[in-house]
């Protein structure tokens, strides 16, 4: 692997979002990522990315749309693509109760993830990535990775951050999947916000259409440690929002503590059906 931007690109994933599910009704584009955690597979994303109509209403709907993360791998689709789904997703509302006078409607957090089998019937692939002036070239067709939890780090005032993905989405000719490629380099650590996450400060103007479709990407620093998942962007102050590894994995904990209980409870019925 030549560099820290050929990894960033290999472990960063692209995903659509659809009403349907055949990917025929295309609502929305964001990034992830695959991360091995406590021997389980987890994808994630922001949940403003897997569930949008949530997210613009302010509220949860209590519908599920369909998530999909690209192969780039040629198939029969409409799209040109193999496209492999992501389901059951986990989402989580925190709610701040301090009397019972009071109330509170829930504080949607933004992120989601899906603990998934070992295995995919379909490789995920790159497409082709050329930035002359970082000397950075990757070639379609190379297997993307999987992140470890050994490369988890928490964000120090010295790194320099970046963040890579795809943006401008569009279905042209109602087949023919566009995009462009984006890096954005030298993002520094600025401030935590009111919800513990980090904001990290753009050393350049920041617009949003060269950022749309990078949430619920990874963000790495200058030694390719993943550091957190891109949130949103401020083009009032040029900032970045992202959320911490910490707070992510907290959660990946709760689902995990959520997920085996379930399990306990269903080996305790067939025990008691197999007597």
């Amino acid at each position: 692997m030549n560099s820290v931007f050929e990894f960033a690109w290999l472990a960063t994933q692209q995903v659509l979002v659809s009403s349907d599910d055949g990917a025929s009704d295309i609502k929305g584009y964001g990034s992830g990522f695959f991360l091995q955690y406590r021997n389980r597979l987890f994808f994630v994303t922001a949940d403003h990315v897997a569930h949008i109509d949530d997210f613009e209403k302010g509220l949860r709907l209590g519908k599920d749309d369909f998530v999909w993360v690209l192969n780039n791998k040629n198939s029969t689709k409409e799209l040109a693509t193999a496209l492999t789904p992501i389901g059951g997703l986990f989402s989580f509302d925190k709610v701040d109760i301090r009397d019972e006078l009071s109330f509170e409607i829930p504080d949607m957090q933004d992120v989601t993830f899906g603990i998934l089998s070992n295995s995919f019937q379909i490789p995920f692939l790159t497409h082709e990535i050329r930035i002359l002036a970082l000397d950075f070239e990757v070639a379609a067709g190379k297997e993307k990775i999987i992140l470890n939890s050994e490369c988890i780090s928490e964000l120090k005032e010295s790194d320099y951050c970046f963040i890579e993905g795809c943006v401008k989405w569009n279905i042209a000719d109602g087949i023919r999947l566009e995009r462009s490629n984006a890096i954005h380099i030298d993002l520094k650590f600025k401030e935590f916000d009111d919800e513990g996450c980090y904001v990290l400060s753009y050393p350049n103007k920041v617009v949003y259409q060269h950022w749309a479709g990078l949430s619920g990407g990874p963000v790495f620093n200058n030694t390719c440690q993943l550091i957190g998942m891109v949130v949103r962007v401020n083009e009032n102050d040029d900032t970045i929002k992202v959320m911490p590894m910490k707070k992510i994995t907290e959660l990946m904990d709760y689902a995990i503590k959520y997920e085996d209980s379930i399990s306990k409870v269903e080996n305790s019925h067939q025990r008691i059906s197999l007597k």
